[in-house]
């Protein structure tokens, strides 16, 4: 105490945190846009094309197979903790939330290792399974100077 006046010590963590803000909210960034690009969009053709490559269509299963098994763990995850915070410390029902929260990783640990494997097997044989143009054949003859490559429409490079 100075005389009859109480020391004051400010809370040095109030004013980083008012000062921070501050400073945020002062500091103005610009917004350098591009011009705005068209995009033109066209509805996919209903079936499939029978002028479709069977390696694309090989690829874009796989593709698809493996985004709709990620939001599948996903909303079992979601149902999992759902399950959890609304079992109201009901040893069973977090036994079961327990359950299916860990089901879902193992299924999520199940579907990385079968990306992995595809990617693997993929570099292994010189293929990338996720992105055929065509499927090569063991008879396959490219031009003289090109080199086999699924990733191309006609199959070499």
């Amino acid at each position: 105490m100075i005389g009859n006046l109480p020391i004051i010590k400010p809370d040095m963590k109030k004013i980083a945190a008012i000062a921070a803000s501050v400073g945020y909210l002062v500091t103005t960034v610009s917004a350098f846009a591009q011009t705005p690009v068209q995009i033109g969009v066209t509805p996919p053709a209903l079936g499939i094309s029978p002028t479709l490559a069977v390696g694309t269509l090989i690829a874009n299963a796989l593709t698809i197979i493996f985004v709709v098994a990620a939001l599948l763990v996903l909303a079992f995850l979601i149902m999992g903790a759902f399950q959890w915070i609304t079992s109201g410390g009901d040893k069973d029902a977090v036994g079961k939330a327990r359950s299916r929260i860990t089901h879902a990783l193992i299924g999520l640990a199940i579907l990385a290792l079968a990306f992995l494997i595809t990617r693997v097997v993929g570099q292994v044989v010189n293929i990338d399974i996720l992105n055929l143009k065509s499927l090569p054949t063991l008879g396959q003859q490219c031009p003289a100077g090109q080199a086999p490559d699924p990733t191309e429409a006609d199959g070499c490079k």
